[in-house]
């Protein structure tokens, strides 16, 4: 073997160190930091908290009501008492509203300032509550979100504006329309020296004031009653009307409310005040010197032709009502309750003249005697002023 055999091992293992090397590929870096969000499981979908964000967002957004109530359902059921908690809740309770599933939406934003009562969301919660009590007519819970809205040392000036208008509400619908009358003319003055509402579409703080203001004269209107018959019931109906008029006036205005709602509890209201006029006249009986049936007939036809313009007015405000529920695809109770007051009323119309058509006179005579009356009593009127 000798050098040669030598020669050839070192000869190979030169050349096996010559040859190119395998190297493996570099492994790679090791993070410092792995972010690992929990999956979150749904009946739908395995997904985790930033994807039912962003879902939930977006939902919002596009007003898919019903996919932001998932997701955000979800995002609260799943992290409670987590640091976007409130957010998530706020949400939640805007994507009910959107369903308009109001009972749901405000006890959710309730729920919020119940558990979280100074977090950055509670204020506005406890704001979108009242508007949504007053639309569900709670007004005992509205008042009581009054007092606490009106409690918080928080409260921009048209919060307070708005705060003052729930309470003030809640207290004329609940029978204290003193207190009541204090909360609106004190939220009144208070948008008046902002120069807050003063545009042709009024926001909600304003418009809710104008309502309530309504609410408070048209109540003291209607505690103004014809049975017995009051001696003195001319001034008495007087009265009442002026009332009526003015509880009009305020309720015009928070007609023009950039809430269509609000515009729709408005207009029924001043529909019903001159119903519920036309119908407190109506139950007059006939005087005790009406011994025939004529005479009797005759008091029927006089009563009825000569207010039957007060309900003709609420038919026109009511069909108007109802009008704007179409337009708006608003499904409220107050539509609902027009709509219904206004079938009933074209139905006394009719029935009314369809009775004064049976009588022996007609319309015609009746009209001419009304006219011989008034005129008779404005000839008294003017002897006794001079």
């Amino acid at each position: 073997m000798g050098w040669g055999w030598t020669a050839l091992v070192v000869t190979g293992l030169v050349a096996w160190g010559c040859a190119p090397s395998r190297e493996r590929p570099p492994a790679p870096p090791v993070p410092e930091h792995i972010d690992a969000q929990p999956r979150i499981v749904t009946p739908d979908e395995v997904t985790t908290e930033a994807e039912l964000e962003e879902k939930g967002e977006r939902a919002l957004v596009e007003q898919r009501w019903q996919d932001a109530v998932t997701a955000y359902s979800t995002l609260v059921a799943v992290d409670p008492a987590g640091p976007h908690a409130s957010e998530r809740m706020f949400d939640l309770g805007l994507a009910f509203e959107g369903l308009q599933d109001r009972t749901r939406a405000r006890d959710t934003f309730l729920e919020l300032a119940r558990r979280f009562p100074g977090g950055p969301r509670t204020r506005a919660a406890l704001v979108r509550a009242a508007t949504l009590d007053a639309y569900l007519e709670d007004w005992k819970a509205l008042g009581t979100i009054g007092d606490a809205l009106l409690a918080r040392d928080d409260l921009d000036d048209i919060d307070q504006i708005l705060a003052l208008g729930a309470r003030g509400l809640a207290r004329v619908e609940l029978d204290d329309d003193m207190a009541g009358s204090t909360d609106i003319h004190e939220g009144l003055d208070r948008a008046d020296q902002l120069h807050y509402g003063e545009r042709d579409v009024l926001p909600v703080a304003v418009a809710q004031l104008r309502f309530g203001l309504g609410e408070l004269r048209r109540i003291r209107s209607e505690r103004i009653k014809f049975d017995p018959l009051p001696p003195d019931f001319i001034a008495k109906l007087e009265e009442r009307c002026a009332d009526l008029l003015e509880a009009q006036e305020a309720y015009a205005k928070a007609v023009r409310s950039v809430d269509p709602h609000l515009a729709a509890m408005s207009g029924y209201r001043v529909g019903e005040m001159y119903r519920s006029l036309h119908r407190d006249l109506m139950q007059i009986p006939p005087p005790a010197t009406s011994k025939t049936q004529r005479q009797k007939d005759m008091f029927y036809a006089f009563m009825h032709i000569r207010y039957r313009i007060l309900l003709e007015k609420g038919l026109r405000e009511m069909a108007q009502t109802v009008a704007l529920g179409e337009r708006t695809s608003d499904s409220s109770a107050w539509i609902t309750r027009a709509r219904d007051a206004l079938a009933d009323m074209q139905t006394a119309l009719a029935d009314e003249k369809a009775q004064i058509e049976k009588m022996p006179f007609t319309e015609e005579e009746v009209k001419m005697a009304l006219d011989a009356v008034q005129k008779k009593a404005l000839a008294a009127a003017g002897k006794a002023g001079r």
